[in-house]
């Protein structure tokens, strides 16, 4: 059985994306970058997350660079997953070393599917002016990520490229002031029945929350989608097997182990 959990805004958190009070003695500092925080679990999840990892094959699935997950401390120290997917599932590592087959066979589907980054990101400079796109960058020549101000976004010229990419084999995401050009190759479900394969896993179990996760979350057994997120915000309809929580913020991330527990040690019947 795998647990397969996007990490930003479904297991960790900024204190920006708390969204409900929560005592400091009630949660942990797992990531800090030039001597800032960036990001924290709640004790209770943690330890949760620790009982799951002991029942199952953990497999932390991110959109971040590898070494923007290399900062989070708590799977470098405490929690060591032996499969760990990068990138929107660009990067497959296995006992932290880079899956060579895996990126050779992405490779090879990119060139064949979808068009260039480098066009990708030269279409995007029609409409990408200064006052609302605020940085550009790009993660590994996998994909493009800009940090946005959400209120000057030119909506109709935007839906414009959105559909060009569409056309041209690539998907988007908006995630808080973070704007996603991902090639559609590059996904995070094909990644994680990749390791399913691997291990020979007969169950998947995935959370998350934003539209890059969706595949992801449809290709499972069961899924799991905090209330709050991209796919809270938005009008998707999510199949019968995703279970929107009920709680919201950093408390979601409870929520979520909690039922994950349950689908490995199910509550006794009653007499």
């Amino acid at each position: 059985m795998i647990f397969a959990s996007d990490l930003d805004q479904t297991l960790i958190y900024s204190r920006r994306s708390f969204r409900e009070p929560v005592s400091e003695s009630d949660i942990r500092l797992i990531e800090m970058l030039d001597g800032q925080e960036i990001s924290f679990m709640t004790k209770k999840a943690i330890s949760m997350l620790k009982e799951i990892a002991e029942q199952m094959t953990f497999v932390p699935v991110t959109t971040r660079t590898p070494s923007q997950y290399g900062r989070i401390t708590v799977f470098q120290e405490e929690i060591i997953p032996g499969y760990a997917v990068t990138s929107n599932g660009g990067h497959v590592f296995k006992n932290g070393k880079l899956d060579e087959e895996w990126k050779q066979h992405l490779e090879n589907l990119m060139k064949n599917e979808c068009t260039s980054l480098e066009e990708v990101s030269r279409k995007f400079q029609e409409i990408a002016a200064d006052d609302w796109v605020l940085k550009q960058k790009n993660a590994e020549n996998l994909f493009l990520y800009n940090i946005i101000d959400r209120a000057l976004i030119p909506e109709v010229r935007l839906q414009e490229f959105i559909l060009w990419l569409d056309r041209h084999g690539w998907k988007h995401s908006l995630q808080g002031r973070k704007l996603y050009f991902v090639p559609k190759p590059i996904n995070k479900w094909d990644a994680v029945a990749y390791v399913k394969e691997a291990i020979g896993a007969k169950t998947v179990i995935t959370a998350g929350d934003s539209l890059l996760d969706l595949c992801m979350l449809e290709g499972a057994d069961h899924a799991f989608s905090p209330l709050h997120g991209e796919l809270g915000e938005s009008n998707t309809r999510l199949v019968e097997t995703i279970k929107r929580t009920n709680k919201n913020g950093i408390f979601a991330s409870e929520e979520i182990l909690e039922n994950v527990l349950a689908k490995v040690s199910p509550a006794p019947a009653e007499l």
